[in-house]
């Protein structure tokens, strides 16, 4: 039995040729980039505040949008990634402001139903606005061609999403670990009374965390609105991948997460290429296969950041 699922992978492996699975591997790369950029922002809310945010996924979708609408109405597609961000890191301070603040305090199941409850009401509000059918979100033309990588053809707007995605996570490790700010973020994760009684008020550090997750959540949506379409469901799609790479890698750990990321986007990737169906459930196969080794993820601890 073993050896005849042995033969059969084997010839399934030597009938595609190595361009098209390289194609594939740079897919997966994609996509993981894409998880690893809406899975930083709930990992760094998670990781100090200890909300698990569900709205993250229509913070994303606003994204889309904002990108969409700025894209169409200036000609460029540069403003409308630059808006995106913006205006949805602007939500995010709302939302942390009016919604979370007052009920930090309170029983966390009161914290999932708000932020269930709020998922619900952006998404209906972007439907208002711009409609229940869905847009078409063209490619900039400056990324519609494709380059010769000797093996195979790519999309440039496609290399161009793993590398921008790729900068902000650097930028974003970078900016929690040598920055005065994410020190303090940091030592918050690990021991917010010790932060408190030194004299910094932790809680004015919820805000920038909330709009800085916010904000990354929402380039994730001008970053793939050319690549999925502006779509009402886009943001629910996406936000359980999401919320997986996040369990995976581990509950408030960035490393984890980027790791985590990584490997689902191309476990989706392959799984697609030798047989697609199982690319719908490969993410559940997997998260089992590292909780039932490593209860807390990759690099779960208990409320340590990495």
């Amino acid at each position: 039995m073993i050896s005849g699922t042995t033969a059969l992978l084997e010839t399934v492996i030597l009938q595609v040729s190595p361009g098209l699975l390289l194609n594939q591997i740079f897919n997966g790369l994609v996509l993981g980039m894409i998880y690893v950029l809406i899975a930083l922002g709930l990992t760094i809310i998670f990781g100090l505040m200890g909300i698990i945010n569900f709205a993250h996924g229509e913070f994303l979708l606003v994204g889309v949008y904002v990108a969409l609408t700025a894209s169409l109405l200036t000609g460029s597609f540069w403003v409308g990634l630059i808006a995106a961000p913006l205006v949805v890191a602007l939500l995010g301070v709302a939302v942390e402001r009016f919604t979370l603040r007052p009920i930090y305090d309170r029983d966390v199941l009161l914290q999932l139903l708000l932020t269930f409850g709020l998922a619900e009401i952006i998404r209906e509000v972007v439907q208002l606005i711009w409609g229940r059918t869905g847009r078409s979100f063209s490619t900039p033309a400056w990324g519609a061609g494709r380059v010769d990588l000797i093996l195979f053809e790519y999309p440039v707007y496609r290399l161009f999403v793993i590398f921008v995605s790729a900068i902000v996570v650097v930028s974003v490790y970078l900016y929690l670990t040598q920055t005065d700010v994410g020190l303090v973020i940091r030592a918050s994760i690990a021991d917010r009374q010790m932060v408190n009684s030194l004299g910094i008020d932790v809680t004015d550090m919820y805000v920038l965390v909330f709009a800085l997750g916010a904000a990354i959540a929402g380039l994730a949506g001008g970053l793939i609105g050319p690549i999925r379409n502006a779509r009402p469901l886009l943001g629910f799609e996406l936000i359980i991948p999401a919320f997986v790479v996040v369990v995976v890698g581990g509950l408030g750990s960035i490393r984890g997460t980027i790791l985590a990321g990584l490997l689902i986007g191309q476990a989706v990737g392959l799984s697609g290429l030798f047989y697609p169906p199982a690319s719908e459930v490969i993410i559940y196969i997997l998260m089992a296969v590292v909780l039932l080794v490593r209860p807390r993820g990759l690099f779960g601890r208990e409320v340590e950041m990495e």
